[in-house]
């Protein structure tokens, strides 16, 4: 028999290496605050987000870094075990919860190394900004949704 593992695992580390791939290259090539303009609705920036998603709980200081440290620990250890129980037959679900993983261990190597979270991707549309991100908040993000699609959508669907 397959090992289920195999999917969700190797779809965690891609997301995983092209995460921490794209984060260097920023560190590498953008100083911070660095603003680069590719199109009419996207640029690439340089930022550091110490707090959660879209930089909520920021100001909290060293408090707040320990906060989303543990928080980001509890995340991979209920995605692990949600893995452990969705059936293997259940791809979508499975892989979809990878992106989750991969996306949450790179955030938390940010956070263990830079104390922050490194973002990059600026997108915005007539008048309309977005907070910046980056490849693990992507992946986070459809991931879920694929997660959430994958599971309910077929029970409705009956």
């Amino acid at each position: 028999m397959r090992n289920p593992w195999r999917g969700p695992l190797a779809v965690a580390l891609g997301i995983l290496i092209l995460d921490r791939w794209t984060k260097i290259m920023v560190v590498h090539s953008l100083p911070q605050g660095a603003l680069v303009m590719l199109t009419s609705f996207l640029n690439l920036v340089h930022v550091r987000n110490a707090g959660g998603v879209f930089g909520m709980g920021s100001q909290g200081g060293y408090r707040s870094s320990f906060f989303f440290i543990i928080a980001s620990l509890v995340a991979i250890v209920v995605v692990i075990s949600l893995l452990r129980k969705v059936p293997p037959k259940e791809r979508l679900v499975r892989w979809s919860l990878g992106a989750v993983l991969g996306g949450g261990i790179g955030n938390l190597i940010d956070r263990l190394f830079y104390g922050r979270v490194i973002d990059f991707i600026d997108f915005h549309w007539k008048g309309y900004h977005w907070p910046a991100f980056n490849v693990a908040d992507t992946a986070i993000t459809l991931g879920l949704a694929l997660a959430l699609w994958g599971y309910f959508g077929r029970r409705f669907e009956r």
